[in-house]
């Protein structure tokens, strides 16, 4: 019996037993569920397919679309404001110009936009790059007009619209039985651009054409085409494929089981706003959401494609675990004799540690155990580990708290809000921004001028109040103040908000002495702001929510140190916008390259954003979209900076401190790219007026217009004028006619050509005009001309 109560046969019994239940359990499994496997397989790899779909949608389509219609809107050229109010009655230049402003955007992407439409709510008109002029009662008599949109728009709460896609003749006022037609989507949005349909002054309607993203669709989700819709935020049908584009008008048995799944289950895109699946007995249905639209794409794909293994390979599979059973006694075997070595060295160690002889049948097991008795004095440092552990679990347990999430049932997370908060019952939550001050201050020594923040808080300590402070990012700092109110009114130094007005004034008093104190003690200059009071420490989210909308205005104004007005609050909530007219001043000033006009341009739009009443999010925005359009500027232009390589200005701008740090970078980025430009435009010019001369030279007798030599040195015919006016003092007309008639005379005091080959020779089409220009030129005929030579060469 000791022979098998030792430890080599208890670990051979054991490696046995293992190996025969893993290798069972496992052909089992593989048995039993190969399919999913497969299954497996075919949900990694359509979702993956679909996403890319998604995604493909999203920017090639419907991205694209909005941006159409952002740039209509924001084109001071043609402005569509001048559509509203009848002013194209008296102005029918103006709406021919506006017309061609939506073909010109029509044409740009023919293979995406059908139409671009304009709609005047008050009086009814419609113009359309398509149809033309439209009013109220054309419109309404052409019923294969497709403004359906108009109707959607007028009745809507919102400032955009998306269509389903639907059928439109080619005509738009007349339908012939069986004639030709397209699927069209519309994209429709008010002018301006925050109003709603209801209220807007102007609708601006894109047609996309169906085929757009059925060809999308095709390309990419090729095996699974045939089961793939788009359907609305509504759940209805906004498409599908040509063979299903009926399948949402049947009804009973004729319904494709796809649909009737996705009907069945609720529609499980249209709430979630992220991808997923939905399983059934004979397909899986993928979905993805389209955020730009609102839109959910759905696609099936068929178990039975994923399951091609036949019966002859599970039976392998079977004989695969039988041969593995046997290799894997064998290898128990081994790994016993391995493992048990260096027990067995273990054992013999403590034998000898312990003044024991080798005896055989000795209880191996007791031996160890008695050795690791010998250990339990070590647990003594696990529990020094576990102390020094617990300013992390006071950093999750406030930021839960802060965050409004419920704190977990632990012990230690429960008994903290106790310990910090107990006994008071007025809570308030004070944010702290070191923002870049000092400057050039790194991560790790902003987190040290935050604990010397901290501590200085601390010191700050009442007998009636209390103070707790946490790092909420790595240069922002909450401060939760937390006190009782008495009855007998407030004491000097007794706690932060005072009995009568459990608020702004003491706690104003209080963030300029802190303040103060960090300017005198820590030489920092910090930016502040505090939220509302409350009663217990689950709301201290709504505490910390205002606190944090005040404090995004230290970006805008930071010369302040307190971010208290009320109007913050007020600016946060606000919806209004910049006068598109002062967006695009930079715009314009920039594309004529004057830097004054470019640096008072600047400086209105900051001074606008850091003292009108807008959002803080909206001022960013706009920021953002300034940075866009001088990135967009000098990428038209081709720029590269004297260094090489394009500026990366995005991430230039998201490192700036604040608005007026902004400012000075961005007016010197602008400087310095003015000065190149201009240096590199006279290097330029030089070269380029050198290659039309070397170009005109060699192709006398072709084409010389303005516009074929332009194009043959790669710049506008306009800037080529001017290069020949500026730099050699005549008109380009001048200079080609000044070199054909030197060319002419030269063939014609040779002699031995006709005139009509001398006219060719230079560029000149009939004889009777190069005849015309010789004389204006040597004030004779080329005969004339010819015989003159021919006498002072006799005299002579």
């Amino acid at each position: 019996m000791r022979k098998w109560n030792s430890v080599l046969a208890r670990l051979a019994v054991s490696y046995i037993a293992i190996v025969l239940v893993i290798v069972l359990s496992l052909c089992s499994v593989f048995y039993l569920y190969y399919s999913d496997r497969d299954r497996g397989q075919m949900r990694s790899r359509s979702k993956m397919t679909l996403e890319n779909t998604a995604r493909t949608l999203d920017s090639e389509v419907l991205q694209r679309v909005q941006q159409t219609a952002l740039g209509l809107a924001l084109d001071k050229n043609t402005d569509l404001r001048q559509f509203r109010g009848g002013s194209w009655q008296t102005h029918p230049a103006k709406l021919v110009e506006l017309q061609e402003l939506l073909q010109s955007e029509v044409s740009g992407s023919p293979e995406l936009i059908e139409a671009i439409h304009l709609y005047e709510p008050s009086s009814g008109v419609m113009l359309s790059s398509l149809y033309g002029l439209v009013d109220a009662a054309s419109r309404e008599a052409a019923a294969a007009l497709p403004s359906d949109w108009i109707d959607g728009m007028l009745t809507s709460g919102k400032s955009h619209l998306w269509t389903p896609a639907r059928a439109v003749p080619k005509d738009a006022f007349s339908q012939i039985p069986g004639g030709s037609g397209q699927r069209l989507i519309t994209y429709a949005h008010t002018y301006p651009f925050q109003s709603t349909g209801e209220d807007s002054q102007l609708i601006l309607a894109i047609d996309i054409k169906e085929e757009a993203i059925q060809g999308i669709l095709r390309n990419m989700l090729p095996f699974q085409y045939e089961e793939t819709w788009l359907r609305s935020d509504s759940g209805s049908l906004v498409l599908g494929p040509q063979t299903a584009e009926k399948a949402g008008e049947q009804t009973g048995d004729s319904v494709s089981p796809v649909l009737r799944l996705i009907d069945e289950t609720g529609h499980p895109a249209a709430s979630g706003g992220e991808g997923g699946w939905v399983d059934s007995e004979s397909y899986t249905v993928f979905h993805e959401p389209l955020p730009s639209a609102g839109w959910t794409l759905y696609s099936a794909a068929a178990h039975s494609l994923y399951r091609e293994q036949s019966s002859a390979v599970l039976k392998l599979m079977l004989g695969v675990c039988a041969l593995a059973i046997m290799i894997g006694l064998l290898l128990s075997g081994v790994m016993t004799r391995l493992i048990y070595s260096p027990l067995k060295a273990l054992v013999g160690k403590i034998r000898h540690l312990a003044g024991q002889s080798d005896a055989a049948g000795d209880n191996e097991y007791g031996m160890i155990d008695t050795a690791l008795e010998h250990l339990s004095g070590r647990v003594v440092s696990l529990e020094e580990t576990l102390h020094a552990a617990r300013p992390l679990v006071k950093r999750e347990t406030l930021l839960k708290l802060l965050r409004g999430e419920a704190i977990e049932p632990t012990l230690q997370e429960t008994r903290r809000p106790g310990e910090w908060f107990g006994g008071h019952s007025r809570l308030r939550c004070v944010v702290l921004d070191i923002g870049s001050s000092p400057e050039g201050t790194d991560s790790e020594t902003a987190h040290g001028i935050l604990g010397e923040i901290a501590a200085l808080l601390d010191s700050q300590n009442t007998p009636g109040s209390r103070i707790v402070t946490e790092e909420l990012s790595s240069r922002r700092l909450v401060a939760i103040l937390a006190d009782t109110p008495t009855q007998a009114g407030p004491q000097a130094g007794e706690d932060f908000f005072g009995s009568e007005d459990p608020g702004e004034r003491t706690m104003s008093d209080f963030a300029q002495r802190f303040a103060e104190a960090c300017r005198q003690r820590l030489d920092l200059r910090i930016q502040l702001a505090w939220g509302r009071s409350v009663d217990r420490p689950e709301r201290l989210a709504l505490s910390l929510g205002e606190a944090e909308s005040r404090l995004k205005y230290a970006y805008f104004l930071p010369e302040r140190s307190i971010l208290q007005d009320a109007g913050l609050l007020e600016r946060e909530r606000s919806t209004e916008e910049i006068p598109q007219a002062m967006l695009s001043r930079f715009r314009d000033k920039l594309a004529a390259r004057q830097y004054a006009e470019i640096e008072a341009a600047v400086d209105d739009l900051i001074e606008a954003i850091r003292t009108g009443s807008y959002s803080a999010d909206y001022g960013h925005f706009v920021l953002a979209n300034i940075v866009f359009l001088y990135s967009d500027h000098l990428k038209s232009i081709r720029y590269k900076q004297p260094s090489g390589g394009h500026p990366d200005l995005h991430r230039q701008y998201v490192e700036l401190p604040h608005i007026l740090e902004f400012r000075v970078w961005l007016l010197e980025s602008v400087s310095l790219f003015l000065i190149e430009t201009e240096k590199r435009n006279g290097e330029r010019a030089t070269d380029t007026l050198e290659s039309a001369k070397r170009y005109i030279a060699e192709n006398l007798s072709g084409d010389l217009s303005l516009e074929a030599v332009s194009s043959s040195v790669f710049i506008s015919a306009k800037y080529l004028s001017r290069l020949f006016k500026e730099e050699l003092g005549v008109t380009y007309t001048e200079y080609v006619t000044a070199r054909r008639m030197e060319t002419a005379r030269s063939l014609v005091e040779l002699g031995s050509l006709t005139i009509e080959q001398v006219a060719a020779a230079v560029g000149y089409g009939t004889p009777a005009y190069f005849i015309k220009k010789f004389k204006e030129a040597y004030g004779c005929t080329p005969g004339n001309y010819l015989r003159e030579q021919a006498k002072q060469a006799h005299s002579s």
